[in-house]
């Protein structure tokens, strides 16, 4: 976000709010059964909890944000260590049985063929014509769209700097880009190397109904999500370019951009400098919205977070600073809602931050339940130790934890 001519930096916020944490409201007969999946922002620990808040599972991980459940029962994590980021396939018991060493950041998504697209990063020198000289910086951190395969050879590539013309003609981003960007070290001196995109998502659409009458949304195609720039927009694979791009003055700061079943567009539109967050949902040919939840102060993240829409028609959300987790229904009402009790680990752990979570039904976990030999739950810790039973970890947690329930 730009405000005269300069962006704004701001720093994370943990929202802690007073009552217990844990689960605070869980109207069951309203609520889509099932278990959430999600791990502390940069922790050594996913947890799988049920509507209970009780911990089922949990995986130790090595600074992780984001997983999901393989069909075998294998947990694909990322990783995020010092000079060695990338993907990590775990067993039940955490053994890791697969792995994928690369500039990895964000996010990823398993295709049909078993190859996988990921965002990554690469460091390249200022492109000439990329922004007036008096704030271009020295170096670009340029977001790159990779698909690999099991083997870790990259079969496909795509750089998002070599389509900031398709980008700025959709969306009316003056290119050269007028204000200095954020920096990797969170400066904003024309100096440094520019996050000038800070790409959070990447997503395969699915088959719509959309989709099959309209090209840009068709199944297969990649939807992202800039941060730095308030921008969703779709690759088409077919075509190698960008073609079609929304956001830009109507959101701030979006994360997880997906494409429902109905052909709309749901996210998370963070609000990073308006101080309230919002989960939209758009008719991405209209570009109108025709769903939102918002709560005022109630609601806010800067960074992080995300949404899901639930076979039932609500809406899980992941508001990350405040380290919860709830779900709404279509006339807004909340009928779970879960305070994480679980502080991260590690020099880098971010608190009681989740960075995403996914509902899962007892089907689609039913591998993980089938072949797991214990049903032994714990923390880990940097080397992907379970430090603990999860016993044990009233007494490890400063604030401890609670559950209750209502409905």
């Amino acid at each position: 976000m730009y405000v005269d001519g300069h962006m704004l930096t701001k720093p994370s916020m943990d929202r802690v709010s007073p009552g217990p944490l844990g689960v605070r409201v869980c109207k069951r007969d309203q609520c889509f059964e099932g278990y959430t999946l999600f791990s502390s922002a940069f922790g050594y620990t996913e947890y799988l909890v049920d509507l209970n808040g009780m911990v089922v599972h949990t995986w130790p991980v090595t600074k992780s944000q984001l997983a999901e459940i393989r069909p075998n029962g294998n947990l694909l994590v990322d990783r995020y260590e010092q000079g060695r980021n990338g993907l990590d396939e775990l067993t039940p018991d955490g053994q890791c049985v697969w792995h994928w060493d690369g500039p990895y950041h964000h996010d990823f998504e398993v295709l049909e063929n078993g190859n996988i697209v990921s965002l990554t990063s690469v460091n390249e020198p200022c492109r000439d014509g990329f922004y007036l000289s008096e704030v271009a910086p020295e170096s670009l951190r340029t977001d790159v769209i990779v698909e690999i395969d099991r083997d870790g050879n990259t079969v496909w590539s795509f750089s998002f700097a070599d389509h900031i013309d398709e980008i700025c003609a959709l969306t009316g981003l003056p290119l050269p880009l007028p204000h200095a960007q954020e920096k990797v070290d969170g400066s904003i001196e024309p100096v440094g190397k520019a996050d000038w995109a800070h790409t959070n998502t990447i997503e395969v659409l699915p088959d719509t109904p959309l989709g099959q009458k309209d090209a840009r949304f068709r199944s297969g195609n990649l939807l992202f999500c800039f941060r730095s720039l308030d921008i969703i927009g779709i690759v088409d694979r077919e075509k190698n370019e960008v073609v079609w791009a929304w956001g830009l003055g109507i959101i701030d700061g979006p994360h997880q951009p997906t494409m429902l079943d109905n052909g709309n567009i749901l996210l998370y539109d963070n609000g990073t400098y308006r101080d309230t967050s919002i989960a939209r949902e758009i008719d991405p040919v209209s570009g109108d919205i025709v769903w939102q939840y918002e709560d005022g102060a109630n609601f806010y993240s800067p960074y992080r977070s995300g949404v899901q829409r639930l076979p039932n028609g609500n809406t899980l959300i992941c508001e990350s600073d405040a380290g919860r987790i709830f779900e709404v229904t279509q006339d807004k009402e909340i009928v779970w809602d879960y305070y994480s009790p679980f502080l991260g680990q590690g020099p880098q752990n971010q608190g009681r931050h989740v960075y995403r979570a996914t509902r899962l039904t007892a089907d689609e976990l039913k591998p993980l339940f089938d072949v797991r030999e214990s049903d032994f739950v714990g923390v880990g810790d940097e080397n992907r130790n379970r430090l603990m039973d999860f016993r044990d970890v009233l007494n490890y947690y400063e604030d401890g934890f609670r559950f209750s329930t209502e409905g």
